[in-house]
């Protein structure tokens, strides 16, 4: 766990609660199309289930991809295809798949990539909700 930088410590509910991350994704993030890290989950912690809010629709010329993950590429818990990116709207209830579904091992940062192809996107904001049960057996 990284100390001392600002969004860098995982959230810890000491009550019986779902908690959640919100976080804000634009098309012109530094860094967005290998992977930015947002915010942290801690450990032991259960992903509930995602929602996405295409705020501004990703207007890139032929594909626009927009997924989120946490750690390794293979802890996904947007997938690719979950979310249209192009379209404004809400996507809610997308369940995760791989190593994130279970308990996670360790605080981990939720990382998020957009992809595009074509025409270089000039638009887009989405506005992503994790939702997670925090191990309150510690």
């Amino acid at each position: 766990m990284t100390t001392g930088t600002p969004g860098s410590t995982a959230r810890r509910n000491s009550t019986q609660q779902v908690g959640y991350l919100r976080f804000t994704v634009n098309f012109n993030d530094v860094g967005i199309a290998s992977g930015v890290g947002k915010q942290w989950l801690p450990a032991g912690a259960l992903i509930e289930s995602t929602s996405v809010w295409i705020v501004t629709p990703f207007n890139a010329g032929t594909t626009n991809v927009l997924t989120v993950g946490v750690g390794a590429t293979a802890n996904i818990v947007v997938a690719a295809g979950a979310v249209t990116p192009g379209t404004a709207g809400q996507t809610n209830g997308i369940v995760p798949t791989g190593a994130a579904l279970g308990p996670l091992p360790a605080d981990a940062q939720v990382n998020v990539t957009y992809s595009q192809t074509g025409t270089a996107a000039t638009a887009g904001q989405a506005i992503v909700v994790v939702k997670y049960i925090p191990n309150n057996d510690l």
